[in-house]
């Protein structure tokens, strides 16, 4: 059995295959959404899926495209995950768990497998979540806010003198490592300690309830930058929502 993993995000999109149900690392690769279906074609030339499972936060378009690819090519239905009140070991506080992002839903059912104690789960991609889930699997809620590169956006967007910045470029001429000497790069360092602050708060706030012996996770694409700034310890996973999947998937396909 082959089974293919796909966390459809904001910004990009995961992919795993998988042929069992063990808790080995995920090898996974990332693609973005230009020419996803022609990528999506010669990353899986080389296989033959049995099952396709998928978290989309994305536009509901992407679902259809995958899936429409799927059933050509290989003639299997698309799974699309849907959030539940009370399933894989974890029950959401959520008032409408419809609201909670399927994402958000699967790395609570991945952290909650891993650890058995209070656990913070801080995902840093195109939003920051921030999500707890207690000792005892409960969902107590959690909190969203603009990713680093969304922040960005919003200020060359909505003043009339800061530019649109290259996320992705740093100027090599600073004599600082955190005061800025040019325009780009104080938007780049600012929200990046913006946001690590907010995280810092958070974790502080949250370990001042919860003790210390509860765990934070850190997840998504921007993770590395925010680790580098933390106090605190925090333990890094970069493939939580496929772990998620995959806990999920096997539910669902395993018949041993």
């Amino acid at each position: 059995m082959t089974i293919v993993l796909i966390d459809a995000g904001n910004s990009c999109l995961k992919i795993a295959i998988i042929d069992n149900f063990d808790d080995s690392q995920l090898s996974y690769t990332v693609f973005n959404y230009d020419n996803l279906l022609e990528n999506l074609k010669q990353y899986l030339s080389e296989y033959t899926p049995s099952e396709v499972i998928i978290s989309n936060v994305n536009n509901p378009t992407v679902f259809y495209t995958i899936s429409d690819l799927f059933y050509s090519y290989w003639r299997i239905q698309a799974h699309l995950v849907h959030v539940e009140q009370n399933m894989y070991g974890v029950s959401t506080c959520y008032t409408n768990p419809n609201s909670l992002g399927c994402d958000r839903w699967l790395a609570l059912i991945a952290a909650r497998k891993e650890f058995k104690n209070t656990v913070c789960i801080i995902d840093c991609g195109t939003a920051i979540t921030f999500d707890v889930i207690s000792a005892k699997g409960i969902h107590l809620g959690g909190f969203i806010s603009p990713g680093i590169n969304t922040a960005r956006y919003s200020l060359g967007k909505n003043t009339n003198n800061l530019p649109l910045v290259d996320n992705f470029k740093q100027n090599d001429n600073n004599t600082s490592l955190s005061l800025a000497i040019n325009t780009q790069d104080a938007i780049l360092k600012g929200t990046l300690y913006q946001i690590s602050a907010y995280i810092e708060y958070l974790i502080t706030d949250f370990k001042k309830n919860f003790g210390d012996n509860s765990k934070c996770i850190i997840t998504g694409g921007d993770a590395g930058l925010i680790l580098n700034l933390m106090s605190h310890t925090l333990i890094h996973r970069n493939t939580l929502v496929l772990d998620g999947l995959r806990i999920v998937a096997k539910k669902m396909f395993d018949r041993s």
